[in-house]
């Protein structure tokens, strides 16, 4: 496996070369953006505050990235890693209604379920996938009962120049961070297994040549984190790319982690607040 990677000011530009089965005869590219706990951030951080991203981020230098970045290669995938939502008085005036539509005009493919998802409630998180033109994923939280059941799907496959990409989402233990009465009925499940069932499914039954884990785990600086990216790869094989958030973990290129069959994944994570875009090319080569 050959990796080789490279940054620009502004947005991360990560290059990812692997090796993974193809059946055609020429190596294909994958290209991949990612973002992750934007936060409400509709306009940029204050380039007047002391924060060391001040000036950075905001809803249209994102969107004008990706659209540059369309243009070049038309079929992309965009997607995000939850906690679209809560950051900015933008959410307290429209409860998430404004980043679901942005969203949307910028096209996105799929995003997973961040806990500050449903700092309104089950009602108003079912108003939001309701209003999204792209799929919410998540395997690990049990809808069964709630208004969110036939809304959340565990995970979606995806269909460009002929591969078949399976993403998954993944979303943290809710218990501690959410307000009981705002995920009353949502049951979590252990994201390990979760994944190991997903893989199998979309690996055997979906025939997939790619699959993409978008989790709202935590990188976790601790290994024995049972909920934690970590421990996903650890104890799993079989995922190519873990798209991750909720740790707000700022990285300029992919951690590399062992897997249960002693294979490296890439992990990474792009901070919050929109201030950085994932771009993550996977070049699949065809293997005898």
């Amino acid at each position: 496996m050959n990796i080789h990677t490279t940054t620009r000011f502004l947005f991360f530009l990560l290059a990812l070369w692997t090796i993974l089965p193809l059946t055609a005869q020429q190596s294909k590219q994958l290209y991949i953006l990612q973002t992750s706990d934007t936060h409400s951030r509709i306009e940029p951080v204050s380039p007047h505050s002391s924060d060391p991203y001040a000036g950075l981020g905001g809803v249209a230098r994102r969107a004008a990235f990706v659209r540059q970045a369309r243009s070049e290669h038309p079929d992309l995938l965009l997607v995000d890693c939850g906690d679209i939502s809560q950051g900015t008085p933008y959410y307290n005036m429209f409860g998430g209604e404004l980043e679901v539509k942005a969203m949307n005009l910028m096209g996105y493919d799929a995003m997973t379920i961040g806990n500050h998802e449903f700092d309104n409630g089950l009602d108003n998180l079912a108003r939001l996938i309701r209003l999204a033109d792209f799929p919410v994923v998540c395997a690990n939280y049990d809808v069964t009962g709630t208004v969110l059941e036939g809304l959340v799907q565990p995970d979606v496959v995806i269909e460009r120049d002929g591969l078949r990409i399976g993403l998954f989402g993944l979303g943290a233990e809710l218990d501690g961070l959410v307000q009981s009465d705002k995920c009353e009925g949502v049951r979590f499940l252990d994201p390990v297994e979760t994944a190991r069932r997903e893989v199998k499914r979309l690996r055997e039954d979906e025939q997939c040549d790619v699959v993409v884990c978008l989790s709202h785990l935590g990188i976790s600086g601790d290994e024995s984190d049972p909920v934690s990216d970590q421990a996903l790869v650890r104890g799993t094989q079989g995922i190519d790319l873990v798209l991750g958030g909720h740790s707000h973990t700022y990285m300029e290129r992919p951690r590399y982690l062992m897997n249960a069959a002693g294979k490296s994944v890439p992990v990474m994570h792009v901070g919050k607040n929109g201030t950085y875009v994932g771009k993550i090319i996977l070049t699949l080569t065809p293997q005898d």
